[in-house]
């Protein structure tokens, strides 16, 4: 069963969320043209969206630059594996 939490909680829980790994992602991603972030969460993942000029940069070399990304983002934020894609 899921915890029940107010919705003005979920609301600044969901806020902090997006504060912290926009932050994360500037610190990372800032010589690659990083602009934003758009978080959307559905029932069976949650899919993150990132905005960059240089998309290849924060691709990395076979993809492996945005796998390191998305196993920190999980590891920091609590996301069961394979929950997450960005």
């Amino acid at each position: 069963m899921a915890v029940q939490i107010s919705k003005k909680r979920k609301f600044v829980a969901d806020g902090i969320f997006k504060a912290e790994l926009n932050e994360f992602l500037t610190r990372e991603l800032a010589e690659d043209g990083y602009s934003g972030v758009e978080v959307r969460v559905t029932p069976t993942r949650t899919e993150i969206i990132i905005l960059a000029t240089r998309t290849q940069n924060v691709l990395g070399e076979k993809g492996r630059r945005i796998r390191e990304l998305t196993a920190v983002v999980q590891k920091r934020f609590g996301f069961p594996e394979g929950n997450v894609e960005l």
